[in-house]
């Protein structure tokens, strides 16, 4: 009786073409169906057993011996051998891939983050199925539904939406790592979070503010709908408090400001109309800390159109230190998060359970970095220009 290979080891790739005796071309017909190469022909050309090539496609090294994998290796290498994920699917019920849920990419640190865990993904082998929600919670819910259809058991996601609606506690058979989120948001018996300190990102820039001679610092933000935001807020409340100031000079911007929940392709018009708000609150701040850099610069533009100097009438600190804040006029400073470091964390969080212990999770927290340019500086004089509201 002849052996019985598993599907998931037949692997696909272009035949190995000898020269037509009419000196013909060597190309196929355009229609031609490639031939396949089997895990047979892999075993046969290292002179190994299927079996262990089996092991060396499947990472079963330890059952190999160097010289074995050495054979195998140049075998593959030679042959074109690839894997056919189609079929390995079919036997599993699996796909080696990560669906990533993401609110938008259009935000910039969205997309280096969405590129920083695809780059980690790939180097593990890994592929990465990427949904947008635009913050849209029947768009999140219906990509959840039909991970399974597509046979994703693996996700990764950023500030997801729908945390307080329930929609992944269903979803048990996923296995989840949550990026700016908390585990007892998402109700699931295991998950892994990813997150900054936002507190001490916060009471950085706070330090920096206060260091340079500045007691009335606002702070902007958008609507509370993210774990994020809402440890920013706390960071800013504890941070002032720690200082000794007020913390009542706060910018939280709502619908009626421009700020809709999705928010992340209008970040900087959410600064641009937050500007007028700030200058109009009771006491004239001296210095504004920005829940992200694109608000900030938002708020930098409007307060240059509306006559101002920055930072010679006002100082400006953002957060996460997307690639744009060094190239506004002027650098803006603001708190890094190390996004290739978080990135990488959250793959290999996926990739590679067996390193973390059994239980109902792991938080993983990551500490900011305050990066000094040129948008702070000294409160200016009493006498300085204030400059106009700028128009809303």
């Amino acid at each position: 009786m002849p052996p019985i290979w598993d599907v998931e080891e037949t692997m696909l790739m272009p035949p190995k073409r000898s020269l037509p005796a009419n000196g013909g071309s060597t190309e196929p017909p355009v229609n031609a169906v490639s031939e396949r190469v089997t895990i047979q022909d892999v075993a046969k050309a290292a002179g190994v057993s299927n079996s262990s090539v089996s092991n060396y496609m499947n990472g079963r090294l330890h059952r190999l011996g160097p010289e074995t994998r050495t054979r195998i290796a140049d075998a593959i290498s030679g042959l074109g051998f690839r894997p056919n994920q189609a079929a390995r699917q079919l036997k599993t019920g699996k796909t080696h891939g990560i669906a990533l849920v993401v609110p938008s990419i259009v935000n910039p640190f969205n997309g280096q983050l969405v590129f920083a865990i695809e780059q980690a993904a790939v180097r593990a082998g890994y592929g990465v199925h990427l949904c947008n929600t635009m913050r849209d919670a029947k768009v999140e819910k219906g990509f959840l539904e039909n991970l399974v259809g597509i046979g994703v058991t693996d996700l990764i996601t950023i500030a997801p939406l729908n945390t307080r609606r329930g929609y992944y506690a269903g979803q048990n058979d996923l296995s989840v790592v949550a990026i700016d989120a908390i585990r007892s948001d998402l109700r699931l018996p295991k998950v892994d979070t990813i997150n900054l300190d936002h507190e001490s990102a916060i009471a950085l820039a706070v330090e920096h503010l206060f260091a340079l001679g500045h007691r009335r610092i606002a702070y902007v933000t958008d609507p509370l709908i993210t774990y994020s935001r809402v440890m920013r807020l706390s960071g800013f409340r504890k941070a002032m408090e720690e200082h000794d100031l007020s913390a009542d000079l706060i910018v939280l911007l709502d619908e009626a400001h421009g700020a809709r929940d999705i928010a992340d392709a209008e970040m900087v018009d959410v600064g641009r109309n937050a500007a007028p708000e700030v200058l109009k609150l009771e006491v004239r701040p001296t210095a504004v800390i920005a829940f992200n850099d694109m608000i900030a610069l938002g708020l930098m533009a409007s307060f240059r159109q509306a006559g101002m100097s920055v930072p010679g009438d006002i100082s400006i600190v953002g957060i996460d230190d997307v690639w744009v804040s060094q190239l506004s006029y002027p650098g803006l400073t603001t708190v890094r998060q190390p996004i290739e470091a978080m990135g990488a964390a959250a793959v290999e969080r996926i990739t590679n359970p067996s390193a973390v212990l059994a239980g109902a999770g792991t938080d993983t927290l990551f500490l900011p970095e305050l990066i000094i340019r040129q948008s702070c500086g000294k409160p200016p004089r009493p006498s300085g220009r204030v400059g106009k509201p700028p128009e809303a």
